[in-house]
């Protein structure tokens, strides 16, 4: 978050520091001073600060850090105010630098809310707080709940704002992953607690290499992660390369298929999954011959049957790797028709798979709108109505209505060429 933040994020975070000011006011009340020792909330206060200190970055922003399982045992150790302390006290003193004022402050405020909260819960919820027993779990169930749902919510709605997508897409690419690593480092605060309870300082010390090893497999899993969608792009790079007229043909489409996604309202994760098979949709095409790929005349019928073999070949070539198998069908049956009268297998209507259908549309439209060896591009405007023209025969009607509504949006970017070349409109069709 910088000097480009959106009001509403701004807003999110002004009325959250108001409650967390609120929050912190009401646990300074309530606190038994005299239950306050220093040594130990320092040793906690460190301990979380080098958590802190080596944060995994989020794909879509925002960042992770292994300092959960330090929370967590401190929310089972300390009075509500001291938990608040020790958790905000890195982002506190972060707040006095000039650069990423309103990050720290969003951070030590919904830190404050959550782990604080989670702290009274527990407090109010256990026995006996100077010990942790098998009496101690519904309590300390109950506080981590409510830490984890808490943290969660300020989390995605932070994320939603500044990236002005929809909690739910936010959850799904940037939390979900997270979730579960989260909840199974509870455990191992309780068990640094106990810890703590039973061996004191030197029993902390022991625990910081498990706290290490988490860290490196969150960093290892985001790591691979990163590794994996530059592969997707090389190789989407690789697929254009081969035909210099379809250069960045493949990008394209999959911005106009996530543009889609969204209209259509489709679940976030399977938007991103379609995102990911629209970069390879043509794979199929390293199979074909340049001189057909690149051929200005028309296509010979043997060089048409050639060119229509792409999305088999591409299907075939994804269902050898694991993560995009359940798309091959994708990219198979991209080129189906809404009334049967497309290839390989002349599917009709609903038959064609619904992401097949979003993919049709998007990968005509860029085809459309870009030169290509046997014509010039169309204006984004003509090929617009091409669409129309074709919803119920050739497209599925429901996609092309929410191409309508979004071609605004897309509109605001620049397209090559100028030509009102419908006729050239269906053999285009048959070659992209």
């Amino acid at each position: 978050m910088d000097n480009k933040t959106p009001i509403s994020a701004l807003i999110f975070v002004v009325l959250l520091a108001l409650f967390a000011t609120l929050f912190i006011i009401y646990t300074a009340i309530i606190v038994d001073w005299n239950r306050i020792e220093l040594l130990p909330t320092l040793i906690f206060l460190v301990l979380i600060v080098l958590s802190d200190s080596f944060p995994v970055r989020l794909p879509k922003g925002g960042n992770v850090s292994v300092s959960f399982a330090a929370i967590v045992a401190s929310i089972l150790l300390f009075q509500p105010l001291v938990v608040i302390i020790i958790t905000i006290a890195r982002d506190l003193f972060l707040i006095t630098h000039k650069e990423n004022r309103i990050k720290y402050i969003f951070n030590a405020s919904q830190l404050a809310i959550s782990a604080g909260s989670a702290s009274l819960v527990y407090q109010m919820a256990s026995n006996d707080v100077s010990t942790f027993t098998s009496a101690s779990i519904p309590a300390f169930i109950a506080s981590i709940s409510v830490f984890f749902v808490l943290n969660m919510i300020f989390v995605t709605l932070i994320l939603s704002f500044t990236q002005k997508q929809s909690p739910l897409a936010v959850w799904m690419v940037n939390i979900k992953w997270a979730s579960f690593t989260f909840l199974s480092m509870a455990p191992l605060g309780a068990l640094i607690a106990v810890i703590y309870i039973n061996i004191g300082f030197w029993g902390l010390v022991l625990f910081l290499l498990p706290l290490i090893i988490a860290r490196h497999s969150f960093q290892s899993y985001m790591s691979m992660r990163e590794a994996f969608l530059d592969t997707i792009t090389s190789l989407s790079l690789a697929i254009d390369a081969k035909d210099p007229y379809t250069k960045g043909h493949s990008s394209r489409v999959a911005d106009y298929v996530t543009a889609l996604g969204e209209e259509l309202k489709l679940p976030a994760d399977r938007m991103e999954f379609l995102h990911y098979i629209a970069m390879i949709h043509d794979v199929g095409k390293l199979a074909v011959p340049e001189n057909i790929l690149k051929k200005e005349a028309p296509l010979t019928p043997e060089e048409e049957g050639i060119m229509k073999k792409h999305s088999e070949e591409g299907a075939k070539i994804i269902k050898n790797v694991k993560y995009f198998a359940p798309g091959s069908d994708i990219i198979k049956y991209h080129h189906e028709r809404w009334d049967g009268s497309g290839y390989p297998n002349q599917l009709k209507a609903e038959a064609i798979p619904q992401d097949a259908r979003i993919l049709s549309v998007a990968d005509a439209f860029d085809a459309m709108t870009s030169d290509r060896p046997y014509r010039k591009a169309m204006k984004p405007q003509v090929a617009l109505r091409e669409l129309q023209l074709c919803s119920g025969a050739q497209f599925d009607p429901e996609v092309v209505n929410a191409f309508v509504t979004i071609f605004p949006r897309l509109c605001e970017k620049s397209y090559k060429g100028s030509s009102d070349l419908a006729s050239t409109t269906r053999e285009a069709l048959t070659r992209t």
